[in-house]
């Protein structure tokens, strides 16, 4: 046989619409001299076909999509151009001399072949010409399975026999090599008509001899006597099957399960193929038969165990080297609580109900061990399947049963012929922590975990299911089925609460995948060790919202126990860092007129409740939120969120208010909390006096306001509301506004104010605006005030920054209210770029503001990931028909009459699938549901029928060809579309080309790329099209980055390279290409190749776009390069531009965003003195108002009162300097 091939060509399988498809193979080139007399053999090497069905022994149990799943595993073997170093046997040759004869891999099936060549071998792989009889051994692999019929395996020359499904043959995996026993055989038909039934390769290779003299074995084999040597036949997880050397019975069936084993101790390392072997089966670093190969000896061997039945000796064995033979047992309840056990681990449950480890004790008992008996490392419990890997061993100790124990079902391995049928049992319930030595603390009674007390440091996992005490809370379960509450305020120390601690509400659609319910699988296939319990969880669970927040359910958190909760059998615990360190004392209690935080607990229309500390709780009454209407109190304050108040009395706390020992009067009002002396009383107002307010309520007969500070309220009647009539004075004034007022009526005996709001009242003030003058003077007199003025207050309750806002204000020690704090950004100097660019460009850039950039996620994946499709489904119920008409009548299938009855219900079987679909498309088409979810071309072709200019149906239709690795057909449906969407509609038609681009770089090759990107400039802007195009590559470079291997970014960088220079050459006469150029190589930090490409583009652009030019690319020296040399572009654009005050802004916005105030403050000192900075601007009155402004924002953002007051002092001093000149 040869055992080197070369591979020339590989080609993809292809799947038929009934389900059926053709394997994938690949091209290979051999040697002539390996063969003689083949057809073709005529030169130097003869090419063969080498199906990715005949790789391995074995594709990893049942293919969920055959024609994918060996199309990677094909790629992952092969590559073109690369040898083989492997035997290869030849299946068949073909008639024709067009096809290729078809060769194999298989190592088994080449070996049965070798062995076959000796007339003593007792397993032949047969053809055509063998001489078959019943009761000899075969070889062959499952080529296809019928679920009318069974597992058909095919041999050499095509010959085909079957394992029928009453024979088990449906259990069989596709495509795997098998061992068979001739069962009958029909020579009188061609090729002869074959039943099998599969056997053990043991079995085959020994069968059965005659009657000898000598003494049956199996009698001599008995409990703790050594074997002696044994070779390994077959491993698996669980077990691996071995034969006794010079024991030839065949009565005997002898095995080490993975309880009874070690591993061997070997210098010699693993294959690629026995490492995905042991990959494939489960088997880890950490599992006893990890070293385990087959054909191996393992000597040294003891029995631990037998079992007769139905005359067949059924032996376990063990190599554990130990002072007494491995724990055997039959039902769990011989090992009583305190037994010490060895136990192999075989999955890390994830449920809610029982997280932990489940392990094998040994065969036909296992067991769990809850996570919180595993350690006391919180870090480990979270993460349990990375700290106990399957297949390593664990030392625990068998618990007591209480009430608190829901013992589950038994989660043993799969069972094999050594095990026998009994019922399932409960599962132990076992403890590492109660393993003598291991128990931190203190030695536990009973073999069962104590109830904590106060000072204990325990382990909780929250419990979101648990009905929370005393809310808002936490609910934590604690060893021995204890459970803990945590209180809002002991989850972290003051000083570190943070804002709905337990997260907020989220659609159930955007749920975080992190429950994973799903247990790692370890047995004899893929159906094996399923956790019935896991899955349970998910029925459990609701369709409710969930929450996402840092305390998510199933963590697991170190606590402190403070003692007893209210509710009986509840332990109180803190999750406090200080706790744990040893502060066990209550928080104090806060004074009146002390600022303090707090968590919402309630609101309702009595008042919005809070808690401070786990002792002191108390009320917000709903006017004293906040200064301006709250619509919806509730919704505004939602248990969970920190709030901040001043305390304006503390007393006892009522006997309903359980565990409280103080109660205060609290006020969140941001006037109360930001003033720093005496509130107004209406002692203090005086008549015509002015005050500023806010607006309470608004009725048809005027206005309810209230004076800032205080808690007085006054009516403005609606005739007092305006100069002019007012016909709706809700069109005019709403709750919330913030108005100015004059006390008209006093009335101290009943406390009432009456209030105007007219304007005429405060025309002589100071600070009203002259806005109708034409004096500039004036209006550059009001510049320090206007930049007052503009400064409302944006620090309101309905904020999520509201705490961490109003705490920033009252450490700084404000008097007045802040000032708004809108900041001009960069995008102020970014739209001014384009101002100032030419016509023919301006046009350009207006007629593409309508097609947006694509979004490419459309449903389906680039990278050719094939979603399911209504065939398979159709598959399936086919499949399901015909199994059940096939199984009504089994007898008949063996009578004469099968082939009769059998087309019969095969039409039946047909006509009621139709109806079954025509009924489901019926449904579909009537509710509406067909038209959301397309899934033949008939649907996409309706849906484009009657929405012809929707560039996203043309795209998901383009997407649904692909998911079907139909690219010419994705093609057409691009070509189609810009036929049928209209002319005016180029925003619409951009984005199929987009789409038509991106199919080309992805799965088309660099001809195709340049033949559809020279079609697209043809019918769009050519600039646009290649400013796509452009982008996309810049895509592509950066996830080629992000990725291991630098091949491919090589090629995406010079790929990428390449259509930016054409870009750049093709319309160099366009600063946004050169821009986007910039970009490009700023973000792969290849700044000398950028300042190369500036002097370029400065030589191609026109002079009155070099501005803008070396602005963008300063901004991106700030953003990606080195901010100095951005700052010296900068310099010497203001020194030829001194008029441009756009360009100054963007300068102090970039030094402003990358942190460096000192700059942003010299930019602006000169500016103001520019004799002192050598620097001369010829900037306007008007200008400077503006800067001025900018400048005080700056400082209300980064600075503190001085340097707010010092841009008011030089605001004054430039106004007055300017009233000078004008004046002289």
């Amino acid at each position: 046989m040869p055992k080197r091939a070369k591979v020339l060509q590989i080609v993809n399988c292809l799947s038929k619409k009934d389900g059926t498809f053709f394997s994938g193979y690949a091209v290979l080139s051999i040697k002539s001299k390996f063969f003689t007399g083949l057809p073709g053999n005529t030169g130097d090497s003869v090419e063969f076909k080498l199906p990715f069905d005949q790789l391995v022994d074995s594709y990893d149990g049942e293919l969920s999509n055959p024609p994918i799943e060996l199309d990677k595993f094909g790629h992952k073997m092969l590559t073109v151009g690369k040898r083989i170093e492997a035997e290869v046997v030849i299946l068949s040759i073909p008639n024709g001399a067009s096809s290729l004869p078809v060769v194999g891999l298989r190592p088994t099936l080449i070996n049965t072949i070798k062995m076959a060549s000796s007339d003593d071998s007792p397993i032949i792989c047969p053809s055509l010409k063998s001489n078959l009889f019943i009761g000899k051994y075969v070889c062959g692999h499952v080529t296809r399975i019928d679920e009318r019929f069974g597992a058909f395996v095919r041999f050499l020359d095509g010959l085909t026999g079957l394992i029928p499904k009453l024979k088990k043959g449906l259990n069989e995996n596709l495509f795997d090599t098998i061992f068979c026993k001739v069962t009958a055989l029909d020579i009188t038909s061609s090729p002869p008509k074959i039943l099998l039934k599969k056997v053990t390769e043991s079995e085959a290779s020994k069968p059965k001899k005659r009657t000898s003299s000598k003494s049956n074995s199996v009698d001599e084999v008995r409990v703790g006597d050594v074997v002696g040597d044994v070779k390994v036949v077959d491993i698996n997880f669980a077990r691996a099957k071995v034969y006794i050397v010079g024991n030839d019975s065949s009565k005997l069936r002898a095995r080490i399960h993975v309880t009874m084993a070690n591993s061997l101790e070997t210098t010699t390392k693993l294959s690629k193929k026995e490492k995905q072997f042991k990959e494939e089966h489960k088997i880890g670093k950490s599992h006893p038969f990890y070293n385990w190969k087959v054909g191996d000896v393992i000597p040294g061997v003891r029995c631990v165990s037998t079992d007769t039945r139905d005359g067949i000796a059924y032996v376990e064995l063990a190599n554990r080297v130990e002072s007494g033979l491995p724990a055997v047992v039959t039902e769990p309840s011989h090992l009583p609580p305190g037994s010490i056990l060895s136990a192999i681990v075989t999955s890390a449950s994830k449920s809610s109900s029982n997280h932990g480890l489940w392990v094998q004790v040994c065969p036909g008992v296992s067991g769990f061990i809850p996570a919180l008996e595993v350690s006391e490392d919180p870090d480990v419990l979270n993460d349990l399947a990375t700290k106990y890997k399957v297949g390593s061993r664990i030392t625990c100790c068998v618990m007591e049963q209480t009430g608190h124990n829901k013992l589950p079902v038994s989660h043993n391995l799969q069972k094999d012929d050594h095990d026998s049928t009994k019922d399932e049992h409960k599962a132990l319930f076992l403890s590492v922590l109660l393993v003598p030595g291991q128990e931190s603390d203190k030695e536990a009674t009973g073999f069962k975990p104590t109830k904590p007390q106060r000072s204990d440091v325990v382990i909780g996992r929250i419990s979101k299911k648990s009905i929370m005490q005393g809310p808002p809370s936490l609910m934590l379960s604690l060893r021995g089925g204890f459970i803990g509450r945590c209180c809002i305020t002991e989850l972290t120390d003051e000083n570190e609460w943070t804002n709905m601690p337990f997260g907020r509400v989220v659609d159930a659609k955007s749920k975080a995948q992190e429950r994973n319910t799903q247990q790692q699988v370890v047995s004899d296939s893929d159906a094996d060790h399923e956790n019935d319990d896991d899955n349970s969880d998910s029925d459990d669970e609701n369709d409710s919202d969930e929450v996402q927040s840092d305390f998510p359910d199933g963590k697991y958190f170190k606590c402190k126990v403070l003692g007893n909760a209210k509710s009986k059998g509840t332990l109180e615990l803190s999750l406090r860092e200080s706790r744990l360190k040893g502060a066990l004392d209550n928080d104090g209690v806060p004074k009146a007129n002390d600022i303090a935080h707090a968590y919402v607990v309630s609101t309702t229309k009595k008042g919005c409740f809070v808690r401070l500390s786990r002792s002191v709780e108390g009320r917000v009454i709903l006017k004293e939120l906040s200064d301006d209407f709250i619509p919806d109190p509730s919704a505004m304050f939602p248990p969970g969120r920190l709030v901040v108040g001043k305390i304006k009395a503390v007393k006892d706390a009522p006997a309903a208010k359980k565990g409280a020992t103080s109660f205060v009067d609290f006020d969140m009002r941001e006037s109360v909390l930001l003033s720093s002396g005496d509130r107004v009383t209406i002692d203090d107002i005086k008549e015509f006096s002015k005050y500023t307010g806010v607006i309470t309520r608004v009725e048809s007969y005027g206005c309810f306001c209230r004076i800032d500070n205080s808690d007085i309220s006054g009516l403005a009647h609606v005739s007092e509301c305006s100069d002019s009539f007012v016909k709706n004075i809700h069109d005019l004034y709403n709750p919330g506004d913030l108005v100015k007022l004059v006390v008209i009526k006093i009335d101290k005996e009943q406390r009432r104010l009456g209030f105007s709001l007219k304007a005429s009242n405060f025309v002589d003030d100071d600070d009203s605006s002259s806005d109708g003058s034409d004096d500039e003077s004036d209006d550059d007199s009001s510049a320090v005030d206007a930049m007052e003025e503009d400064s409302d207050d944006d620090a309101s309750s309905d904020d999520e920054n509201f705490v961490a806002k109003m705490a920033a204000k009252m450490h700084a020690g404000e008097d007045e209210e802040d000032g708004e704090t809108e900041s001009e950004s960069e995008d102020d100097g970014e739209s001014s770029d384009s101002d100032s660019d030419d016509s023919d460009e301006e046009m350009e850039d207006n007629d593409a503001k309508a097609p947006q950039a694509m979004d490419t996620n459309v449903g389906f994946d680039w990278d050719g990931v094939q979603p399911k499709t209504s065939n398979q489904r159709g598959d399936e119920s086919s499949s399901d028909d015909d199994s059940s008409d096939s199984s009504d009548d089994e007898s008949d299938d063996e009578d004469t009459g099968f082939k009769s009855s059998h087309k019969a219900r095969k039409k039946a079987a047909a006509k009621k699938r139709e109806e079954e679909e025509i009924s489901r498309r019926e449904a579909a088409l009537a509710d509406g549901t067909a038209d959301q979810n397309p899934e033949t071309a008939a649907d996409f072709e309706r849906l484009v029928a009657g929405n012809p200019n929707s560039s996203e149906l043309w795209i998901k239709y383009m997407a649904f060809h692909l998911s079907l690795a139909d690219m010419d057909s994705a093609r057409n449906v691009a070509n189609r579309a810009f036929e049928r969407i209209e002319f005016r509609q180029e925003g619409e038609k951009l984005n199929v080309w987009t789409a038509l681009l991106t199919l080309e770089l992805k799965y088309g090759n660099e001809k195709s790329l340049q033949q559809t990107i020279d079609r697209a400039c043809q019918h769009n802007n050519p600039k646009q099209v290649y400013m796509r195009v452009c982008e996309l590559l810049d895509k592509e470079v950066d996830a080629a980055a992000s990725s291991i291997g630098s091949s491919d970014l090589d090629s995406a960088t010079t790929r990428a390279d390449a259509m930016f220079t054409k870009m750049c050459k093709k319309f160099k006469s366009k600063k946004s290409v050169w821009i986007a150029h910039f970009k490009y190589l700023f973000k792969g930090s290849r700044h000398d190749e950028a300042h190369k490409l500036l002097k370029r583009s400065l030589q191609s652009l026109p002079s009155y776009k070099h501005v803008e030019t070396m602005s963008k690319f300063a901004q991106l020296e700030f953003e990606l390069g080195s901010p100095e040399r951005g700052r010296t572009i900068y310099n010497g654009l203001l020194e030829k531009h001194p008029k441009r005050m756009d360009l100054l802004f963007v300068n102090i916005d970039k030094e402003v965003k990358i942190g460096d105030i000192s700059k942003a403050r010299a930019l602006f000192e000169s500016v103001v003195n520019p004799v002192a900075s050598g620097k001369k601007f010829n900037f306007s009155d008007k200008q400077m108002k503006s800067l001025f402004k900018k400048w005080y924002r700056v400082e209300e953002e980064h600075g503190d009162s001085n340097s707010q007051e010092r841009v008011k002092e030089e605001a004054r001093k430039f106004v007055a300097n300017s009233t000078a000149r004008k004046t002289h």
